[in-house]
């Protein structure tokens, strides 16, 4: 079986949105779709990977301000493409340092033809070796799969031959007695079931008759005490109206001398 190809779409070297290097599948898409990825880079981040759809996305941020960016396939794991993006960070900064005609930025961008001549090989042998790595991966995958059938389809052979036997005439009168048992315990069972509500009726109405009779000999004690209260309240009232009028009748009287008189 042959390698597993265009693992890698794409990858570049960047600096301030400004594309240094870069390798492109074959798709021309990527161009677009990297420089947008790259213009959204994520701050704050040494490395950054992100999987959408069938491709990933990686990100290997250094601290000089160079973005290393690649675009694969989902089957390549993130350690392995974070490793990819730091080989080609390497090898981008040995032959930038090898080429550099100053210590600016500038003259580094001035060098930068000479630096993809030198960068091209090294980048087919690193996408080479990923490629080896994912068909590794592949074919590790596969294995697992057909161990995995391999146990399952023995499983089911050995369940199945239990199944294959045939009760004896003893086995078959065994069970038919043990099914007339179950069958009369379940008789008896829906008879005792029928028993139950009569009984619970019986007491269900002697609680509602108990609770009724509880109810009317409350409201007829609330009401006598109601009815007491009531006429000690009137009572109460005409003594004192009494009090007040023989009050009234002696300070007009002066005592008693009205009698007198």
């Amino acid at each position: 079986m042959g390698l597993i190809k265009n693992t890698v779409h794409y990858c570049c070297v960047s600096r301030d949105n400004q594309i240094l290097y870069s390798y492109n599948g074959g798709d021309h898409s990527n161009e677009g779709l990297a420089a947008l990825c790259l213009e959204k880079s994520p701050p704050f981040h040494n490395w950054y990977f992100e999987t959408i759809g069938k491709r990933r996305f990686g990100f290997l941020i250094g601290g000089d301000g160079f973005v290393y960016f690649a675009i694969v396939d989902e089957v390549l794991r993130r350690s392995s493409v974070l490793k990819f993006l730091e080989h080609l960070r390497d090898e981008f900064k040995k032959a930038a340092r090898k080429n550099r005609r100053g210590s600016s930025f500038t003259a580094m961008i001035g060098s930068i033809d000479d630096v993809e001549h030198q960068l091209v090989p090294v980048v087919t042998r690193l996408i080479a070796s990923l490629e080896r790595v994912a068909e590794s991966a592949n074919n590790d995958l596969k294995t697992q799969n057909s161990n995995l059938g391999e146990q399952s389809e023995g499983s089911s052979n050995s369940t199945k031959a239990p199944l294959l036997g045939k009760f004896g005439k003893q086995e078959k009168k065994k069970g038919k007695d043990h099914l007339i048992s179950v069958r009369s315990i379940e008789l008896e069972e829906h008879r005792k079931s029928n028993d139950r509500p009569n009984r619970s009726d019986a007491s269900t109405v002697a609680g509602t008759e108990c609770v009724s009779s509880s109810r009317e000999r409350s409201v007829s004690q609330s009401f006598e005490w109601k009815w007491r209260r009531l006429v000690q309240v009137v009572l109460a009232i005409d003594a004192a109206i009494c009090l007040t009028l023989f009050g009234i009748w002696l300070a007009i009287c002066r005592g008693i001398e009205c009698t007198r008189s």
